[in-house]
C-alpha cells in the first residue's frame, strides 16, 4: 500500500457510515531495528495547515494550534478504498463540534451550505 497515495486525504467513514473527516495526517512509530509502521491517522485543520504550509501554521490562533489533533489508532481502520473506513464513533468528537460550528457560524451564509 502507498500511504500517501492511498491514505492520505481520503474521506474517514465511521462505524455508523457518516463522513467524520479527511485524513489529514499520518503518525508512524519508530522501534529500534524494525521498520516504521503506521500508529495513528490524524484529523483535524492544525494538521492539515502544518502540512500544507508552515507560515498557516503559525498565522492560527494560539488556542487552536495547541488544541491536539484527532488521532485514531490504526488498528480501527477497517478498509482502505475509496474512503477510509474506521471502528469509530464519530458523534461528540472534537471532529464533529468543529464541523457543528463551521455550519452555525460560517456556512450558515453561503447558499446550500447547511445541505
Amino acid at each position: 500500500m502507498n500511504l500517501i497515495r492511498d491514505v492520505l486525504d481520503k474521506q474517514v467513514i465511521d462505524r455508523n457510515g457518516s463522513r467524520i473527516g479527511k485524513v489529514d495526517g499520518l503518525i508512524l512509530s519508530v522501534a529500534d531495528e524494525e521498520p516504521p509502521k503506521v500508529a495513528f491517522i490524524e484529523m483535524g485543520t492544525p494538521t492539515l495547515l502544518r502540512r500544507l504550509s508552515r507560515n498557516l501554521y503559525d498565522w492560527l490562533p494560539s488556542g487552536m494550534n495547541r488544541s491536539p489533533p484527532y488521532r485514531i489508532p490504526w488498528f480501527k481502520v477497517e478498509d482502505v478504498g475509496v474512503d477510509v473506513k474506521v471502528d469509530v464513533d464519530g458523534t461528540g468528537t472534537p471532529l464533529e463540534r468543529g464541523q457543528e460550528w463551521l455550519r452555525r457560524h460560517v456556512l450558515r451564509y453561503f447558499p446550500g451550505g447547511r445541505s
